[in-house]
C-alpha cells in the first residue's frame, strides 16, 4: 500500500525519491508528450584507488550504457505498435525514425572526443554502449541529449547443477529414463494441450519462434536437427522472421543454422578479458544455452543418454518441438553484461521472435528501471512474451521481479532417481542417485577424518580440492558434506584420492537432494540420514555398499530448496513474485559436447534456468493457439489456471517438508491444458506499468523535465492489474481493484468465491460478473484484518467460476500496524499540520513529535554552471563535509527550490567515505537525502545558471535529530493518545508557534501502540 511504509525514510540512503533528468524512454502511447523513464540510478561508481592528490572523477572508466533523449522505435508515436499488435520494423516510418536517431546520436558522439560505440540502440531503448575513460564519461554526462550513464554489470545463468567431466563413461546398466516433463505437465494425455493443436505434438509450436538469450547454442545437437518439411509452417515464419545466422569469427567454433535453428548471434562487448571458452561465435561455450533452448523447443523424441550416469536408452523432447529457435549468445565465463543483454533483446525483437527465454538472474534489489528491465518492458509492449528465472538463492531472494515478465520458480517432476547406501550394521538409507553401477561392500570413511597433512579437517569434510589423504581414502566410499564447492567436484576429489564411491549429505534440512552425474557412483542424502551415516562412519570397521540407482515415481511438484522466493523488494510485497512454478529439478536436455563438464549430447541440470524455458515453451504453444493474445494475457492464462496441489492432491511442499506458499510458487504449478481456455484474463499495458513505477518510487519522467507521475492515474502498487493479489502492508483493511477480459467465444456469467486468508475477512463486489466475448468487467475485493499477526503473511484466493472455467487469483496479505505518510508539510510561523495515519488494529494509538528543528544552514554564491568534479570544486560548486553521529534518529541534508532563481538547475550530491555517491540529482531544485551515521562529502552544484544571470546565492540545510535532542521550537501533537479502531484514521494535529520566517524546520512525528513505536512521519514546516 502506497504511503504505508512508515519505518522507512522518504529518501533512503543511496536511492533518490525522483528520477533524475537523465532518463530512459519507455512506452506510454496514451500519454501526450515524450515520456521517458529512468533507466537506472546513474552509476557514479567509486573511482579506482589512486595516489594521494590524484583527481577523483565522478564516473570511473568502464563500459557504460548511454541513454539518449529521443524515443526509440518501439515507443515513438509514429512507429510504436498499437495495443495488441506486434512491432513491425520494416516500414518507411521506422526507417525514417532510425535515420533521425542516428543523426542525433552522431551529434552526441561528435561532441566528445574518442568515443566509439560498441553497440547502438534504437528499437527498445535509444542510446549506445561504449568503453569510456573517466573523462569521457563525465563529459558525456553533461552533454545535451544524454539522459543517463549506467555502468555495465554482470548477470549470471540460473543453473545449479551440471554433469561432471568424465574420464570414462559409466556403464548405463540401469537404463534410467529421462523425465518426460511434457507428459508430467499433461501435454500428452488424452485431451491434453497437444491434442488441441492440429497435427498434435509434431506440429506443437509450428510457426512460432523462440529467442533464447543465453550461452549460445550447438546446432549440431540432435535436438536441433532440421525439421521435416511437413511440420514447418514456413509461410508463418517467413512473414515475421527478419533475422540472420552469424557463423562467428572463430574458424574452430563456427555455427551453421538450419530450418530449426534459424538464427544465431553473439554479443560479447562486455568481455574485456576473454577466457578459453569465450570464443567470438554463437556456438555454446558452456552448454547452458543448448539446455534451455532444447527444453523449450528441442525436437521431439530424441534418443538420450547422460554420460557418467544410468540415464540411457531413453528420449527427450522440448515443450514446443516444432518451434524455431533463434539463439543470442550473451553469457560467457565471467557472466552476461548489461550492454550485451540489451543489444540481444533489441535484436531478438527486431528479428521477430514470439517468446524470449531469459534464464539469467541478478540481485533481488535491482530496481525495476534498469536498462535490461526497460528493454523487456518495451519488448512486452511490442508483443513479445518474456519468461525469466526467479533465481537460485532460496527464500526471500526472488529476482527479475518486474510485472511485465513472467518470473518462474523451480520445482520437481514425477520421476525420482533413487539410490541406497547400506551400512555394515544392516541399516539402509535412500537418497538421490543416477549412478549406473553400484559399489560392493568396502570401507566407509568420513572425509573429515581423512584430511591429508596440512589440510583443515573442516575443508576435508566438504571434500574440497586437494584435502583428502589417498592413504585413508583409497578403495573406500567417502562421506562428504554439501557446501563449499560443486557437488560433482566432491566426487571428483574422492576419485582423485582413490575412492570408489561417495555419500553426499545436506547440511541444511531445507536443501533438496539433486541428481548429479558423478564420475564415481554416489548417493545424495538428506541432512538427518547423512548425519546418521557419518556417525556410523566415525566408528571402527565401518563398511557400506552402494546400490545402482533406480527410477521411482514420486509425488510432485515439490518447490526446490534453491528456488528463490518472495516477497518482492521493489514493491515491498505489493506485487507477488515469483509468478508461477514449473519443472526445474533434474532436467535432461541437450548440451554441447566438449564444453566444461560435458562429454555427450545430453546432460542433466537443475535450477530456475530449467524452469523458465518450460514456461517459454508453453507460451509458444499458447501463442500458436491464440495469436492475438498479448504477453500479459498469456501470463494470466498460465497463472489463473495453475494448481497449488501436488500429484497426490496434497498441498505443494517446499524441499525440507514445509508447505510451500505463494511466496514460493506464485499462483502455483502450471496446468497448461487449462491455460489454453482460461475464460477470463487480466491484462495490463505500458500505461499501467508507468503508474506502477510511479507508485513504487522509481518514477518515470518526461524528457522535458516535467513530472509524469502528476499526469498519470495514481494507483497503489497492489492495484496493478495482475492475475495475483498481494498487499505487503495491509493496515486494518484495503480494497483492491481488478479488471478481467473475456477471451472465450461465448458470454460468461461468473460468480465469485473467496478462500479468505486466515486472520482476515473478505468481501467481493459485485459478486457476479456478466462478460461478453472480448469485453471487460471490473470488480473490487476488500480485505479486513481480524486476527492476523502483524508482519506475517497469510494466503488465500479469489475465484470466479462459470459452468466451464475457474479463474483463480492467489492472494497474499501481510498485516501492518499503521499506514502513514512518510512525509508531511506545514506552513506558517504559527500553525498546525493535520495527520491521518491509518491504524491496523483496535486499541491505543499514540502520537508524539520530536521537533521542530531549524537545523543549520550554509550559504554562499554559485557562479557559472557545469559538471561536478568532487576533488576540484569550481565556482559553480559548493563543498562541505558532514559527520552524522551514532544514535542520530534522522539526519537530512536538503536544498529548497524557493531559495533559488527561476530557470536554474541546482543539484545536491552526497558521497560516502568510500568515495561512492549515495545520491544523484533529482529534477528541479527541491532535493533532500537522509543519511545513516558516518562521514559524508556534500556538494551543491549549479548545473544550469538562472535565467538572465550567471550566479546566485545557495542555501544548504542540515538537520541532525537525536532521541534526546533539544528542538528549536517545541511542537505538540494532539491528541497524544487516542483509542482507534482497526482501519480507522487516527487523526491528529501537530501545532507550533514562534517560527522565524526564512527558515525551514524539521520534526519527526512518531506513532505508537502504547507500548512501542510503530511508525514515523517526517514533518517539514516553512514559515
Amino acid at each position: 500500500m502506497r504511503g504505508g511504509r512508515p519505518t522507512l525514510s522518504q529518501h533512503h540512503p543511496g536511492r533518490r525519491r525522483t528520477a533524475g533528468r537523465r532518463a530512459a524512454a519507455l512506452l506510454a502511447p496514451a500519454l501526450a508528450g515524450s515520456l521517458v523513464l529512468a533507466a537506472a540510478t546513474p552509476v557514479l561508481a567509486a573511482p579506482a584507488q589512486t595516489a594521494a592528490g590524484a583527481q577523483q572523477q565522478t564516473y570511473q572508466a568502464g563500459i557504460y550504457f548511454v541513454q539518449l533523449a529521443d524515443q526509440p522505435v518501439a515507443t515513438d508515436p509514429a512507429t510504436a505498435p498499437t495495443p495488441g499488435t506486434r512491432l513491425n520494423t520494416a516500414t518507411d516510418a521506422v526507417r525514417d525514425h532510425v535515420r533521425h536517431l542516428k543523426q542525433e546520436r552522431d551529434k552526441v558522439l561528435d561532441s566528445v572526443d574518442g568515443v566509439k560505440p560498441l553497440y547502438s540502440y534504437q528499437l527498445l531503448l535509444n542510446g549506445f554502449a561504449a568503453k569510456l575513460t573517466a573523462s569521457q564519461a563525465n563529459e558525456l554526462a553533461g552533454t545535451p541529449g544524454v539522459l543517463s550513464l549506467t555502468r555495465n554489470v554482470m548477470s549470471h545463468p540460473m543453473a545449479t547443477t551440471r554433469t561432471a567431466t568424465a574420464t570414462a563413461a559409466a556403464k548405463a546398466a540401469a537404463g534410467l529414463p529421462a523425465a518426460d516433463t511434457a507428459d508430467f505437465l499433461g501435454l500428452k494425455k488424452p485431451g491434453g494441450l497437444y491434442s488441441k493443436i492440429p497435427g498434435g505434438i509434431k506440429q506443437a509450436g509450428a510457426g512460432m519462434i523462440l529467442g533464447d538469450l543465453d550461452t549460445g547454442i550447438d546446432p549440431s545437437n540432435p535436438s536441433f536437427a532440421p525439421l521435416p518439411a511437413e511440420s514447418l509452417a514456413q509461410a508463418t515464419v517467413n512473414r515475421k522472421w527478419k533475422g540472420t545466422c552469424d557463423p562467428g569469427q572463430d574458424p574452430a567454433h563456427r555455427v551453421t543454422c538450419n530450418n530449426k535453428v534459424i538464427g544465431a548471434q553473439y554479443f560479447n562487448k562486455s568481455i574485456t578479458d576473454p577466457k578459453p571458452d569465450d570464443w567470438p561465435s554463437p556456438l555454446d561455450g558452456e552448454s547452458h544455452g543448448s539446455h534451455t533452448a532444447s527444453t523449450a523447443a528441442g525436437n521431439a523424441n530424441i534418443s538420450a543418454r547422460v554420460p557418467d550416469s544410468g540415464i540411457a536408452d531413453t528420449s527427450i523432447s522440448g515443450i514446443a518441438p516444432a518451434a524455431r529457435i533463434a539463439a543470442y549468445r550473451i553469457c560467457y565465463t565471467d557472466g552476461c553484461g548489461t550492454v550485451d543483454i540489451v543489444a540481444a533483446l533489441e535484436k531478438a525483437v527486431a528479428d521477430g521472435v514470439d517468446v524470449i527465454n531469459y534464464s539469467l538472474g541478478g540481485s533481488n534489489t535491482d530496481q525495476a528501471n534498469r536498462p535490461e528491465y526497460l528493454a523487456m518492458l518495451n519488448a512486452a509492449r511490442a508483443g513479445v512474451f518474456v519468461s525469466a528465472s526467479a533465481g537460485n538463492s532460496g527464500p526471500g531472494t526472488a529476482s527479475n521481479g518486474v510485472p511485465w515478465v513472467t518470473t518462474v520458480a523451480a520445482s520437481s517432476h514425477s520421476i525420482g532417481y533413487q539410490g541406497t547406501v547400506t551400512l555394515g550394521n544392516g541399516k539402509a538409507y535412500s537418497g538421490v542417485s543416477i549412478a549406473g553401477a553400484g559399489v560392493p561392500s568396502g570401507p566407509l570413511v568420513d572425509a573429515a577424518k581423512a584430511a591429508k597433512s596440512g589440510a583443515k579437517a573442516e575443508d576435508a569434510a566438504l571434500c574440497m580440492p586437494d584435502t583428502l589423504d589417498p592413504a585413508k581414502v583409497k578403495g573406500a566410499i567417502v562421506v562428504c558434506a554439501r557446501g563449499g564447492n560443486a557437488r560433482t567436484d566432491k566426487s571428483a576429489q574422492v576419485k582423485a584420492a582413490g575412492g570408489t564411491g561417495m555419500v553426499l549429505y545436506n547440511t541444511l534440512a531445507t536443501d533438496e537432494e539433486i541428481a548429479d552425474a558423478h564420475t564415481i557412483p554416489s548417493v545424495h542424502l538428506a541432512k538427518a540420514d547423512g548425519e546418521a551415516v557419518k556417525a556410523y562412519a566415525d566408528g571402527s570397521g565401518a563398511t557400506a555398499t552402494l546400490a545402482p540407482a533406480r527410477a521411482v515415481k514420486q509425488e510432485a511438484p515439490v518447490v526446490a530448496g534453491f528456488s528463490s522466493s518472495g516477497p518482492d523488494v521493489n514493491s515491498n510485497g505489493d506485487q507477488l513474485k515469483p509468478d508461477i512454478t514449473a519443472p526445474g529439478v533434474d532436467v535432461v536436455a541437450a548440451v554441447a559436447p566438449g564444453t566444461p563438464g560435458f562429454t555427450g549430447q545430453q546432460g542433466i541440470m537443475s535450477g530456475t534456468s530449467m524452469s523458465a524455458p518450460h514456461v517459454s515453451g508453453l507460451a509458444l504453444l499458447l501463442r500458436q493457439l491464440h495469436p492475438k493474445w498479448t504477453p500479459m494475457e498469456v501470463k494470466s492464462a498460465l497463472m489463473t489456471t495453475a494448481t497449488t496441489k501436488d500429484s497426490a492432491g496434497k498441498p505443494i511442499k517446499r524441499a525440507g517438508g514445509s508447505v510451500a506458499t505463494p511466496l514460493d510458487f506464485g499462483a502455483g504449478h502450471v496446468v497448461p491444458t487449462s491455460a489454453a481456455d482460461p475464460g477470463l484474463v487480466y491484462n495490463s499495458t505500458a500505461v499501467d506499468w508507468v503508474a506502477y513505477l510511479c507508485s513504487i518510487g522509481q518514477a518515470p519522467v518526461m524528457s522535458d523535465g516535467s513530472d509524469i507521475c502528476a499526469r498519470v492515474k495514481k494507483i497503489d502498487p497492489s492495484d496493478l492489474n495482475t492475475p495475483s493479489i498481494a498487499v505487503g502492508d495491509l493496515a486494518g483493511s484495503q480494497t483492491v481493484t481488478r479488471t478481467v477480459t473475456n477471451v472465450a467465444a461465448t458470454r460468461g456469467v461468473y460468480t465469485a468465491s473467496v478462500q479468505t486468508p486466515a486472520g482476515y475477512k473478505a468481501t467481493v463486489s459485485p459478486k457476479t460478473l456478466t462478460v461478453l466475448p472480448g469485453r471487460s468487467a471490473t470488480y473490487k475485493v476488500t480485505f479486513t484484518r481480524t486476527s492476523a499477526a502483524f508482519g506475517t503473511w497469510a494466503y488465500g484466493a479469489v475465484n470466479w467460476t462459470d459452468k466451464t472455467h475457474t479463474v483463480r487469483s492467489v492472494v497474499a496479505l501481510r498485516a501492518a500496524q499503521v499506514s502513514a505518510p512518510v512525509e508531511a508539510a506545514g506552513k506558517g510561523a504559527t500553525g498546525s499540520a493535520a495527520l491521518a495515519p491509518k491504524a491496523g488494529y483496535t486499541g491505543t494509538f499514540t502520537t508524539s513529535v520530536n521537533g521542530l528543528y531549524a537545523g543549520t544552514t550554509k550559504t554562499g554564491t554559485l557562479k557559472g554552471a557545469g559538471l561536478l568534479d568532487p576533488t576540484k570544486p569550481s565556482d559553480h560548486t559548493a563543498a562541505s563535509t558532514l559527520t552524522v553521529p551514532a544514535g542520530t534518529t534522522l539526519a537530512r541534508v536538503a536544498i529548497v527550490s524557493s531559495e533559488f532563481k527561476a530557470g536554474s538547475e541546482v543539484d545536491l550530491w552526497v558521497f560516502g567515505e568510500d568515495g561512492n555517491p549515495v545520491v544523484q540529482p533529482g529534477e528541479g531544485n527541491n532535493e533532500h537525502v537522509d543519511l545513516k551515521p558516518g562521514t559524508y562529502s556534500v556538494f551543491v552544484n549549479q548545473a544550469l545558471a538562472p535565467t538572465g544571470s550567471a550566479s546566485q546565492r545557495y542555501v544548504l540545510h542540515t538537520w541532525l535529530i537525536g532521541k534526546n535532542g533539544k528542538p528549536t521550537v517545541k511542537a505538540t501533537a494532539t491528541p497524544a493518545s487516542q483509542k482507534v479502531k482497526s482501519a480507522a484514521l487516527a487523526k491528529s494535529k501537530v501545532s507550533w508557534k514562534g517560527l522565524k520566517a526564512g527558515q525551514v524546520y524539521l520534526g519527526l512525528v512518531s506513532y505508537g501502540d502504547g507500548k512501542r513505536g510503530i511508525g514515523t512521519t517526517v514533518l517539514t514546516v516553512k514559515p
